[in-house]
């Protein structure tokens, strides 16, 4: 294992557009290939950080996030990058963070459990860290940044139906969904390691994919924004 220091930042993102810029902003790079997936490691502002696209969805962020814990000694990761709004009062290029992550479609209802109740975490909700979460929101208010504070959601499913997104709200109380950072936010729980998600808005609660496809990378580069600033006043 590599001895590094405890302030060293974990930071995923599942596509090329949410970690190029993070890449560019990195010195001293060293790149490192685990398991197919590409991690970058060096210094952004002075601060050790370690940055990897896992790839899309749930399997491939927790593969990510548990190699990068192992191999780099992290005690804390932010999974960034874009996400759809459930909630009318988020837009697109605004930010949601995480106050905690529900995987949406982990669905035992068949035995009685409530939907997304993980076993062995025997909760709905995997809670956030309640420090980097207040750190983001100062972050992104230095920046004039809208944002919102809730629940996401994960699940191996591009939401586009208008009645899933209001279903997803009303189950979980969720302001966003997307497709891989309650799986981070399991293996960071079961392994101790803290925690955030910040996502910006690509696409709205009543929107097509055709929005998606024209924020993609505009909404990924606010969440970098955000990110950066985090870097450099918080770690």
């Amino acid at each position: 294992m590599r001895a590094l220091g405890r302030k060293m930042i974990g930071i995923i993102g599942a596509m090329d557009s949410e970690i190029n810029e993070l890449k560019e902003n990195i010195a001293n790079l060293k790149t490192e290939n685990i398991s197919g997936i590409n991690f970058y490691s060096g210094n952004i502002f002075g601060k050790e950080v370690v940055v990897a696209k896992s790839g899309i969805g749930k399997v491939f962020a927790a593969m990510c996030a548990q190699t990068m814990i192992i191999k780099y000694n992290l005690k804390k990761i932010i999974h960034i990058g874009i996400a759809g709004s459930l909630v009318s009062d988020l837009s697109v290029h605004e930010v949601a963070i995480a106050s905690s992550v529900v995987q949406h479609d982990y669905d035992q209802t068949a035995f009685d459990l409530p939907k997304g109740l993980v076993q062995g975490l025997d909760d709905i909700n995997i809670k956030c860290d309640e420090t980097m979460v207040s750190d983001l929101v100062k972050c992104a208010e230095k920046l004039n940044i809208n944002y919102k504070v809730g629940v996401i959601v994960s699940g191996d499913q591009f939401i586009i139906d208008t009645n899933k997104k209001q279903n997803l709200a009303k189950d979980f109380n969720a302001i966003a969904a997307e497709m891989e950072g309650a799986s981070t936010g399991q293996v960071c729980q079961v392994n101790k390691v803290s925690f955030a998600v910040i996502r910006a808005i690509s696409d709205g609660s009543d929107d097509s994919t055709e929005t998606y496809k024209n924020a993609k990378q505009s909404a990924s580069d606010v969440s970098t924004q955000v990110l950066l600033e985090y870097i450099k006043e918080s770690m």
